[in-house]
């Protein structure tokens, strides 16, 4: 291994970790190097605007060009291959079956098996309803809900209270929607963007 490349990414490490301004001098003592091998790295990272130097305080931090370099990782990244190893583990951790559901116009679709169902069915799909635009799910509702075309069948107002309360409480919690003695829950998977991507 390279072993100044490895300090270099130390570096990053530590100004990501915090998200803040560091002097050299924590910097040094956060990574236990001499200031001068710290203030060396630094100076090729402001070069390119990886770190930015605060000349005020005399501190640093991540830069500007770090930015699109995130965006190309991010788009290289499947959120079904990045969930499947988190859901695995949850799966063993609680005894229970996890998935990861993506919306698809009015439905929400188990990626990994690809059957589709309404997104009012169940806590995992209710999350989806609840995180559209307030046009969605108007629309859901002229469409959907109110000419009484989906499983379960269900008041509206009622309805329109608990995508409420589902967005204040950044979670979903049913029981026996569609199958007997059966609990969902569900909760909201955003991308880097902050937008929703699945539940």
């Amino acid at each position: 291994m390279i072993q100044s490349l490895l300090r270099s990414m130390e570096l990053l490490e530590v100004l990501k970790e915090k998200n803040r301004n560091f002097s050299i001098a924590e910097l040094a003592e956060a990574m236990e190097l001499p200031p001068s091998t710290v203030h060396r790295i630094l100076q090729t990272f402001c070069e390119k605007k990886y770190v930015i130097r605060d000349d005020r305080s005399h501190t640093y931090r991540l830069g500007p060009a770090l930015i699109p370099l995130g965006k190309a990782a991010a788009r290289g990244i499947r959120l079904q291959d990045a969930a499947h190893s988190i859901l695995t583990q949850l799966a063993k951790q609680t005894k229970e079956d996890a998935y990861l559901v993506i919306p698809v116009g009015n439905k929400g679709l188990v990626e990994e098996f690809g059957y589709e169902m309404y997104m009012h069915c169940g806590a995992i799909r209710k999350v989806l309803l609840a995180w559209q635009t307030p046009t969605f799910i108007d629309e859901y509702f002229r469409t959907i809900i109110i000419h009484d075309q989906a499983f379960p069948h269900v008041r509206p107002d009622d309805l329109r209270e608990e995508l409420k309360k589902i967005r204040q409480d950044g979670y979903a919690i049913t029981r026996g929607e569609y199958v007997n003695d059966a609990v969902g829950i569900g909760a909201p998977v955003f991308n880097s963007e902050g937008e929703l991507a699945g539940s």
